[in-house]
Formats: structure tokens, sequence, C-alpha cells
């Protein structure tokens, strides 16, 4: 093939409304909840203002030419993921397929820490305190005095969590009431497609960034915000010698920015072929880097607020949901009119969260459109209802008793090593197996003029390069780290666990590092190999099928 790619008819394909509604979809897609409660914690934990600099160093290198790749790929190709890469060559349609199944599991536990998110928004409309301010009149073992009331709370009352991840339980009504709301607002928000999920992003992706303006400006007048502020932007360079920082760092660009799940192929997929698709992801990424480090600012004023009320050190600061349930719940119920400013907070999230939600499923259902022709005969609400329906079975166990266990295996051991290979195959079809010059070329017909040198040298070398360093130190730390493991749950009595040598003393954290079961290892391979195998399965199958046309010739 020496010409370039030719695109699908774009006129029997669905468009964005509006060059606003494209750029808000994707700005809502890439900034998610991981902006709040992860970026903040890995600053905590390698070395506050000095995180930065690899940080902004993998944006640069890794970060904006992986995501202005796909931004490119889709409006090329007019196509979902599967058709994008096999436009490149026909044997890299697997890689689109590998990317549906990742977009498959992230969906479908996505919308679980949603469903938390609702649960404790559905909370914060009371008169009174909220409920995880005190701790019940008839817990005295427990849940001690107001410092541990919120981690009681989280595990007790919200999530009624069990204590092994072998044991799923009984179903919270209250979880699967929530999970059922988050499933009926996705699907309402995308049942027509881009059509509707385009213009729900004009308050969706917009409205987030008033309530963190709102909460940065009660935050930073807060008692104790100075400090918080402080401990987030004081560098520690001794740890830009640390290797893990570097691959933390790339990490938490990566997923930032949601490459490799194939969302951003589709939304681009749905653009005139002259707009500027490489300023656009420019755009987008410092939008998202931007929005981390203005979230930072907003989370540790309000943990500096926490720790000068109630003594708690930012040491134990932890990412995710204890970020999120536990840390900035305690400080926001410490607040003056602490439910608004809770709900506020938790709406924010919820905000966050969908949009993030909106472009998985658009790129699974783009590729399923694409892939399956008569798909686009059926009404798009059938088709968007069939899969939020399919997904919101599926995700029930969620909101039983082991539901956390669920969450935090798929989140922790599904998509790591997955979404890396995926990138490493993009960058490799397009730079290498396509040519990084032909698609420029491609480039230039579309916006008027070549990607330059930085994204050349980035697409054919660098990125290719970080990635098989992240690929290969993964797999040194896991085979260092050895069994995989995770936190058990195993009850707030600290006295219990310090007298059989479980806890070091008064360690209010109320989980132990357990191994997984052989069982669910086997699960953790399964998931991996899954989408993984997927795209050198596909090759081999295209390679045989042009041998047998061969030999009929």
């Amino acid at each position: 093939q020496n010409g370039s790619v030719k695109s699908t008819d774009s006129k029997a394909r669905d468009a964005w409304g509006a060059k606003a509604e494209y750029m808000l979809a994707l700005i809502g897609y890439a900034v998610g909840i991981g902006n709040i409660w992860r970026f903040p914690y890995l600053c905590h934990r390698y070395g506050g203002g000095s995180f930065l600099i690899p940080y902004l160093i993998m944006l640069a290198i890794l970060g904006i030419p992986l995501f202005c790749l796909e931004t490119s790929l889709g409006q090329l190709t007019s196509k979902g993921a599967p058709g994008a890469f096999a436009a490149m060559h026909p044997m890299f349609r697997g890689i689109g397929y590998a990317a549906m199944v990742v977009d498959l599991i992230c969906s479908y536990y996505y919308n679980s820490i949603i469903m938390w998110i609702l649960r404790y928004f559905f909370s914060s409309f009371t008169t009174g305190s909220l409920p995880w301010s005190d701790c019940p009149a008839n817990v005295t073992t427990c849940c001690v005095n107001e410092t541990n009331a919120t981690m009681y709370y989280w595990y007790y009352e919200a999530l009624k969590s069990s204590n092994d991840a072998t044991v799923v339980g009984s179903i919270d009504g209250y979880l699967f009431g929530c999970l059922i709301v988050a499933w009926v607002v996705c699907f309402l928000c995308m049942c027509k497609g881009v059509e509707s999920s385009g213009k729900v992003v004009y308050f969706t992706a917009t409205f987030p960034y008033v309530l963190l303006l709102v909460l940065f400006f009660r935050g930073v007048t807060l008692d104790g915000a100075g400090d918080g502020i402080k401990y987030y932007v004081t560098p520690k360079f001794k740890e830009l010698a640390n290797p893990v920082v570097w691959r933390t760092a790339a990490t938490q660009i990566f997923y930032s920015l949601g490459v490799a799940f194939g969302s951003v192929v589709a939304y681009s997929s749905y653009n005139p072929k002259n707009n500027n698709c490489i300023r656009d992801g420019v755009v987008v990424t410092l939008i998202n880097c931007g929005t981390s480090i203005f979230g930072g600012f907003v989370i540790f004023s309000l943990l500096g607020y926490r720790a000068k009320k109630s003594g708690v050190a930012f040491s134990e600061l932890k990412s995710g949901p204890g970020l999120a349930f536990v840390a900035i719940t305690d400080a926001i119920s410490e607040m003056s009119i602490g439910p608004l400013w809770s709900i506020l907070f938790f709406f924010m999230l919820f905000l966050l969260g969908l949009d993030s939600q909106f472009g998985m499923l658009e790129s699974l259902l783009t590729s399923l459109k694409d892939e399956f022709k008569f798909l686009n005969k059926l009404r798009k609400e059938l088709v968007s209802g069939g899969i939020c329906v399919v997904l919101a079975i599926l995700a029930i166990p969620m909101a039983f008793r082991g539901g956390l266990y669920i969450v935090d295996l798929l989140d922790n051991w599904s998509l790591s090593y997955p979404l890396l290979i995926i990138a490493l195959f993009e960058v490799i079809a397009v730079s290498w197996v396509y040519g990084v010059n032909r698609f420029s070329k491609d480039i230039k017909d579309m916006i008027g003029s070549e990607p330059n040198i930085y994204f050349k040298a980035c697409w054919l070398v660098v990125c290719p390069l970080v990635i098989i360093v992240l690929l290969l130190s993964g797999i040194v730390l896991a085979a260092m780290q050895g069994y995989p493991t995770y936190d058990k749950f195993v009850g707030c009595d600290n006295q219990t666990l310090i007298d059989q040598g479980l806890r070091p003393q008064a360690d209010p954290s109320w989980v132990i590092t357990d191994k997984y079961p052989g069982g669910i290892v086997a699960i953790i391979v399964l998931m991996n190999c899954a989408s993984c195998l997927l795209i050198p399965a596909y090759a081999i199958w295209n390679q045989l099928e042009n041998i047998k046309s061969f030999l009929r010739l």
C-alpha cells in the first residue's frame, strides 16, 4: 500500500454538533476521578513538588504524543479502534479488539465507584451532622472517637465489608439502588450516542470546574490549609534519584489521559476532516495536567485543615477510596455547613466519573457498530440500552459485601499490562508498519501541515522505548513483590489485632496485607491474557487467511 488511508463516507456517520462538544467530551473523558484522588496521593508519597518534574517530563514525551496520535488516527479513518488500526494494516485489527475488552472490563467496575460516590452523595442530604461525623451511640469497641468515625462508616455502614476476598456476602439494598441509578443516568446521557452525550457534556464537563473552584476558595480559607499546601508543594529532590518515582509518574500520565482504551480514537472519528486534531490533543492534555495540579491544592488544603483539627498525620494519606471516602469526608465533617460541602464534593466526583464512563462506553459502542453493521439499523437507544443493561446486571456483585475486593482486584490487576501492550502496538502499527512519514502526510492532507519533528521522534522512537521500559520495570517489580496481595479488612478492634501480632501498636487502618488465593490469581492471569492475546491471535489468523487466499490463486 503506497497511498493514504481511505476513510468511510462521513455522511453516513454521526458527527459532533459543534467543535465545543468534541472538546468538552474529550476533556470530560480525560479528567476523571483519578485526578482528584490519585494524583495528590502520588505527590505526597514521592516528594511533593519534586514529583511534578518527572510528571511533566512524562507528559511531554509520552502523554501528549500518544494522545495526539489517537486523535489523528480516529479523525483520519472515521472509525472506531478496530477499524482504525486495521487501516494501518489489516493484521492490526486485534489492537482494537483488545481495547474493546479493556473498555468492557473498566466500564464494568467503574460505575461501581460511582455507586459509592452516590451512596455518600445521598447520605449528605441531612439537616443535622453528617452520618460519618460521630461514632454510633451503640458502638463502643471499634469507633471510639471522631478520628476513626469516618473509617467506621466506610467499612461498616457504607460497604458493610466482608473480611476476605473470597467472601461475597449478602447484597446491600442501598448500594444496589445507587448502582441502578448510576447506570440509568449513564444510559439517559448516552442513549443516542454522540448526539446526546455531546449535549450533556456542556454541563458534566464544565460544572466540576465550578465546584472545584468553590471548594478551592473554601479550602484555602480554612485553618491549617497553609500547612497542607506547603506539604504538597515542598519538593524533596532526593526522590528524583528513585527510579520508582519516574515509573510512577509515567504510569500516572498514561492512565490519567486514558490512552489505549480506544475512547480518544472513537471520539475523534466523529470529527470533520479539516479539524486541527494535533492542536486539540495538546490542549486537552494540558488541561488534564493542570486540573490534577489544581486539584492537589484543593485536596491538601482540606487535609491541612483535617490535620489541624484532629491531629491526624499526613503520613496516613492513602490513594483511592481511602482518600475520598475517609480522609476528605473526615475533613468535610469538621467544616461548618458540612452537609453542603459534602454534597458539592461528591457531586463533583459524580460528574467527573460520569464523563469518563461516557468515553469508555462510547468507544465500545462505536467499535461494535463499526464491526457489526446490522447494529446501525437498530435504534440507538436499543443498542446503548442493551450494553448498559448487560453491564449493570454483571455489576450487581459489586453491591454485595465483598464488592470492595472485586473493584480492587479489577482496578489494580486487570488493566496495567494490557494498556501498556496495546499502546506499544499502537505506535508500532502507526509509526513502524504504516510509516510515520505516511501518517504525517495524511495529517497534512487533513489540517494543512505535518506534525513537527517532536511528534515524529516521539512516535517513532521515544514512546516505544518508554513503554518497553515501563513494561520491563513492571515485570521486575512484580517479581520482587512475589505473590499478588490485597488489603484485607479484618475489623476495627485494634487491641485484638495487636494481641494477635497482626497490627502494630495503635495502628487505626483496620486492614492487613494478605495473599490472594490461587483461584483469584488464575482470574488475574486470565483477565490480562483475554485482551493481550487478541493482538497476536488476530495477526496470526489474518496472515493464515492471506496464505489461504494466495494458495487458492
